[in-house]
């Protein structure tokens, strides 16, 4: 069957029936309805790759994922095909873990796979990131980093605010000897900004910070649990709190203080950053931030959205709010 046989079936234009194959703005939603009527009940199915010539397009979006297995990836993810999804795209996904020089490989491979668009969630954005950008023709939207000399639209977290806030909050409820555990200042949002967000709230509440209360870790649980353990060893007198800037490092953190028999949150409060689901079932019931990842895929794929079919030259810049969820693993001071 041809398209003009699909055109005289629907009682439309040939032209009618390519532009809604090809998911153009410029129809109706009466003669889409028509038209896709009609394709699901012959069956009919074009050719992509002339599809692919007549547009330039090949409704493929490129991916990059630090780590796609943990909680937060997973979400964003969720977020962005959602979108995707609706608007007749699909997905190359790529997981870098966590490798600067995969990021900007990847971008290369999905230059090359000739993608309609790039979102991408770096580690950091290094000049082998902005100068590959800059050399493709294809629009990029990068989620949870910035960059001035990188001319993109970009999705970012209040990483900042959300740990300032959250420290705030222990030492509003009597705590001064809070302890921190985070990431290094080479991933930008959720190691240096998270880290200078924790030392901002002890600095304007005056409270000094010992750096012997301070150990940066790596994305996983274990590492918040050798970190809470580097902590409590190179003390003799215990942190009454824990910020951790991950709910990975809050949940290893906790773990090692149970092995330790140190009560949480009697002896030591503790909260996390993320919300993940497990949060909510670990015992205690960690106190965290909440970010609305989902959202933040959503944003990133209207984004790139725009770059594609609406042609936009502008670039967006949006943040993503926060807000604390307390449970049961941090307590007032008497």
């Amino acid at each position: 069957m041809k398209m003009s046989d699909i055109a005289k079936l629907a009682g439309v234009s040939k032209a009618t029936v390519s532009r809604v194959i090809n998911n153009s703005q410029n129809v109706s939603s009466e003669l889409k309805a028509k038209v896709e009527k009609v394709l699901i009940e012959t069956g009919y199915k074009p050719n992509l790759l002339a599809q692919e010539l007549a547009t330039n397009k090949t409704n493929m979006i490129g991916i990059v994922l630090p780590n796609i297995g943990i909680d937060t990836f997973s979400s964003i993810t969720e977020g962005i095909t959602d979108i995707l999804d609706s608007k007749g795209y699909n997905v190359l996904l790529a997981n870098s873990n966590g490798s600067i020089e995969k990021e900007v490989e990847y971008i290369k491979i999905f230059n090359r796979k000739q993608v309609d668009g790039i979102i991408i969630f770096p580690v950091d954005i290094t000049e082998g990131h902005i100068e590959t950008i800059e050399s493709i023709n294809v629009p990029v939207v990068v989620i949870g980093q910035e960059n001035e000399n990188l001319q993109v639209s970009s999705v970012l977290y209040d990483d900042f605010n959300a740990v300032k806030d959250i420290t705030e909050l222990l030492i509003h409820n009597g705590h001064k000897k809070i302890a921190y555990i985070g990431l290094d200042d080479r991933r930008e949002s959720i190691g240096k900004l998270r880290r200078i967000g924790y030392t901002e709230a002890m600095k304007s509440s005056q409270i000094a910070i010992q750096n012997e209360y301070i150990q940066i870790g790596s994305l996983s649980i274990l590492s918040g649990y050798e970190s809470m353990k580097h902590i409590i060893e190179r003390n003799k007198e215990l942190p009454t709190a824990v910020v951790a800037a991950t709910d990975r490092l809050a949940i290893g953190a906790m773990n090692y203080l149970k092995e330790k028999n140190i009560k949480i949150p009697e002896e030591v409060s503790v909260v996390g950053i993320d919300n993940m689901e497990i949060s909510s079932i670990i015992e205690p019931n960690l106190t965290t931030v909440n970010f609305d990842y989902k959202k933040s895929g959503e944003k990133a794929a209207e984004m790139i959205l725009n770059k594609i079919e609406l042609k936009s030259k502008d670039n967006e810049r949006y943040v993503l709010g926060y807000d604390i969820i307390r449970r049961k693993s941090e307590r007032l001071l008497k």
